[in-house]
């Protein structure tokens, strides 16, 4: 049985959809997104942002939307952070 390439994408997305609790790394890997390997990720997303951030020009509509998904992205840091330290207690 073939599968077309379209076809395919689709029922991936949908599977990825269904399977809410995982979270894309920047690799590409899949991970629950209550890992360590999620954490180490959205620290290196942070970082990334935060230097893409820096090397724009102040007042300007990219960084805007830089200081949004750095929000969005330590809030998740923070969550995580929060359930770490509950266990180690």
């Amino acid at each position: 049985m073939i599968i077309a390439i379209p076809k395919l994408r689709k029922i991936i997305r949908k599977y990825l959809k269904e399977n809410s609790n995982t979270y894309r790394c920047l690799n590409g890997e899949m991970v629950p997104t209550d890992s360590p390997e999620c954490y180490e990720d959205l620290c290196l997303r942070i970082e990334d942002a935060t230097h893409q951030r820096d090397s724009l020009g102040t007042g300007s509509a990219s960084r805007s939307y830089y200081n949004g998904v750095l929000a969005d992205l330590r809030k998740k840091k923070r969550r995580l952070g929060k359930l770490y330290n509950s266990e180690r207690n």
